[in-house]
């Protein structure tokens, strides 16, 4: 059990930390500078309410275990923890033992510091010092064995707060804790107030009289007073016209750090009552009104050193710049030394770049091809009329391996295997995101097979235009191609070859919005093309004043043609223009909410604000279940990051609604089903297509977060989400850490981690460089492979 050693040790709130901890055999974790790092390792808390009240247990899963202390807890704080952990709620003044009372809070009841501890015990009494009755508000009394001596060097104060205990009668004293409380009727106590002038800030006792005598001890002050307001000092002083921080540096060497006013008030004279003493209810009105720029809003340098700063609150008003990246501190086991290569060059590199899935996928088809190329060079004259089919098969194939219910229908049969299966054949069926060679392999064969079949269908033409015609030749001779024919054929030659040549990678890349359109409107002629070619090809081949018809029914080309055309227009079938919640979640990001469907967990949709033109697709994180908070209905959401320039005007300019089409199709996030666990790298912008699975994981999951402050551009609720599910993230900043090594944290971190696998979401250099870097070293590691 890990407990949290995050107090000032001159608190005594941390020798219940230290020692209650270290004389259980538990584990004590000592805080430094960075409170988050810290908390997050934690099974047991114990604070004040004031830190507290700092964290959202939502965020720190961890914890198990709270308890607080120092100064009243609110019913809002309580509840809200009461609702993740066990809440402890506890009193115990600095004159007595740490704590002499506490109580197990259960959310929704009314807050109380509880019973006596054990050998400790507590009296409520009027002021003749008898017990008051059950309900009945009094002062409340601690004795028992944890009372202290007294004051040191305050023998008249110590006789004034510690009188002989003459319920016990055993010589025992015992202490007037100066709070107000009543009994319940099931024995436990409600705090009311305090009955004096002493205060409590930040868990310390402060004697706001002392305050206001250091103050006026000042040179050049005349007269001074404190008030706490708002659980803070604010301090009074006439005449105006002093030097604040020379004030502040003299009471700062006569009071402790957490007695220092965090604002100091310099007034001509102070307001008084009718009685001639100072009206403090204006001075309240005054602390409560907007600095003014005389007034100090905080303290001096001096009182910000650091060893002031690792003090309590403090620590979290001063540090609070620095948010929960905090976390990007890696364990040390992850800077390892990775083992070498496990093959040597060149095959290392024949193996994991050269014959990757999609290459060999690419083969694959092409090694069919050429099998059907040996049949119909075997048949002769006879397998010519073979040209045509086998171009509209490979046509066929590459539309199909892109349409969105035959890749999700792919997906599934091979993100069905059982995780029993052996993790070779699993990693294998992992690589299903590969498909694209078939797509590419498919569609030069189609344009090799078309390009053969024009050459043929010319040659064909040539021949008849030089034999003229018969006037005597048979209709059974009908068959040569027309010109028109022809000339569309030698047309679609030319835009699948200029499709093929925009899509090579390096044109791609530097031209990838070209790219888009080019693939998109040149494909679409080049399928009403093929449909003309189809039906010219099959009238060529009827004897004239025949029907067409029946003859196209009979042509496989022109039913393989009708599915490809279904294909390419299913996803338009579903085009719609859908309303949608944007939730910006900093100038950098912003979070687009739909509810018209509920997608599979690792799918991707499409977006766009002109239809035609160009398509961006992000990954859906599934909402089935809203909170019953929220008014939401169950449908999905994504995060849209600035980098291009359709996303950084979505970024600024939030839609309402946005065209959608085709259904939300799998990516490589869907593959995550295959593995017992794994572990996720990202880098920026990629944790969008990491969220659906983080914040519903099919399998135990580590992440790597490496980003340039994450907090401050993708909000507070993605950092939350990640806390949830994965308390241990690695969020690496790369502001503060620098760029990481990707490679030798992901290999430690799996091999810590036990992980079957690592999936990384990033551009297209670290992808391939963190998954050669891992897959040489044995490790099953996947990413994209921008291959559409």
């Amino acid at each position: 059990m890990s407990v949290g050693q995050v107090l000032n040790i001159s608190f005594d709130m941390a020798a219940w930390e230290i020692f209650a901890c270290l004389c259980n055999g538990g584990t004590l974790v000592v805080r430094g500078s960075q409170w988050e790092p810290t908390i997050r390792e934690l099974d047991v808390l114990i604070c004040t309410p004031t830190i507290l009240s700092k964290y959202q247990p939502v965020e720190y899963p961890r914890i198990k275990v709270v308890a607080t202390a120092g100064e009243p807890t609110s019913q809002a704080l309580a509840d809200l923890w009461a609702k993740h952990a066990t809440y402890w709620n506890c009193c115990g003044p600095t004159e007595t033992t740490i704590v002499n009372t506490m109580s197990r809070h259960v959310a929704g009841e009314r807050v109380s510091i509880g019973r006596p501890t054990p050998n400790n015990a507590v009296y409520i009494l009027d002021d003749a010092r008898q017990p008051v009755p059950l309900g009945v508000p009094g002062v409340m009394w601690a004795g028992g064995r944890g009372i202290s001596r007294g004051y040191v060097a305050l023998d008249s104060k110590t006789r004034e707060s510690y009188i002989p205990d003459p319920f016990l009668l055993d010589g025992s004293h015992m202490y007037c804790t100066g709070d107000l409380g009543q009994w319940r009727p099931d024995g436990s106590i409600d705090i009311l107030g305090r009955c004096d002038d002493q205060v409590k800030v930040k868990g310390f006792r402060v004697e706001l009289d002392g305050v206001s005598t250091s103050l006026a001890s000042a040179p050049g002050v005349s007269r001074a007073t404190a008030l706490l307001v708002d659980g803070s000092i604010h301090g009074f002083v006439v005449p105006s016209g002093q030097s604040v921080e020379a004030v502040l540096r003299h009471a700062q060497t006569l009071q402790p750090y957490y007695a220092l006013p965090a604002r100091l008030h310099q007034l001509d004279e102070f307001p008084t009552t009718a009685n001639g003493k100072i009206d403090k209810a204006i001075l309240r009105a005054l602390a409560a009104s907007p600095a003014p720029a005389g007034d100090v809003e905080k303290r001096p340098a001096t009182a910000r050193s650091a060893s002031d700063c690792g003090t309590l609150v403090e620590t979290r008003s001063i540090s609070s710049a620095s948010t929960v990246t905090a976390v990007s501190d890696s364990p040390a086991d992850l800077e390892k030394q990775m083992p070498a290569k496990r093959l040597p060059q060149p095959l290392r590199g024949l193996r994991h770049r050269l014959l990757i899935v999609y290459r060999l996928l690419f083969s694959l088809v092409g090694l069919v091809n050429l099998c059907a190329l040996a049949a119909v060079l075997t048949l002769g004259p006879a397998g010519l009329e073979w040209l045509g089919i086998l171009t509209a098969a490979n046509l066929l194939a590459a539309v199909l391996v892109r349409q969105d219910a035959v890749i999700n229908l792919l997906y599934t049969v091979f993100c069905s295997l059982p995780r029993s299966a052996p993790l070779w054949m699993r990693s294998r069926c992992a690589k299903i995101y590969h498909l694209g060679g078939v797509h590419s392999g498919a569609g030069v064969g189609a344009t090799a097979w078309l390009v053969a079949s024009t050459v043929q269908s010319t040659a064909s033409y040539v021949r008849a235009a030089r034999a003229g015609p018969e006037p005597d030749e048979p209709e059974e001779a009908a068959g040569a191609p027309s010109a028109a024919t022809v000339a569309v054929s030698w047309l679609l030659c030319v835009l699948c070859a200029a499709m093929i040549g925009s899509a090579w990678p390096s044109f791609r890349k530097r031209h990838h919005n070209l790219f888009e359109r080019l693939h998109r409107f040149l494909g679409w002629t080049a399928l009403a093309l093929f449909w003309v070619r189809t039906v010219l090809s099959v009238s060529d081949a009827v004897p004239a004043g025949a029907d067409v018809g029946p003859a196209l029914a009979r042509s496989p080309p022109f039913w393989m043609l009708a599915v490809a055309t279904v294909g390419v227009a299913s996803s338009w079938f579903w085009l719609r223009r859908v309303r949608v919640d944007a939730v910006p979640l900093s100038d950098h990001a912003v979070q687009l909410n739909f509810d018209y469907t509920v997608p599979v967990n690792g799918t991707f949709t499409r977006l766009a604000t002109r239809p035609l033109l160009e398509w961006h697709s992000f990954a859906t994180i599934p909402v089935p279940r809203p909170s019953p908070a929220s008014a939401a209905r169950p449908g999905y959401s994504l995060v849209v990051s600035n980098a291009g320039d359709w996303t950084r005007d979505c970024v600024r300019n939030p839609p309402t609604r946005i065209w959608v089409r085709g259904l939300p199709t799998c990516g490589v996030m869907r593959i995550a089903t295959l593995f017992n666990r794994i572990v996720v790298v990202a880098t920026g912008s990629g944790i969008g297509p990491l969220l659906g699975h983080i914040s519903a994981p099919s399998c135990p999951t580590q992440l790597i977060w490496s980003t340039p402050s994450p907090e401050q551009t993708f909000g507070k609720g993605i950092i939350a989400t990640i806390r949830r599910s994965i308390p241990d993230a690695i969020i690496h900043d790369t502001r503060i850490k620098g760029r990481p090594d990707l490679v030798k944290m992901g290999y430690n971190l799996a091999r810590d981690f036990g992980a079957e696998a690592v999936v990384i979401i990033a551009n297209e250099k670290i992808t391939k460089k963190v998954v050669y870097g891992l897959e040489t070293r044995g490790i099953p590691a996947y990413g994209a492979i921008w291959d559409s």
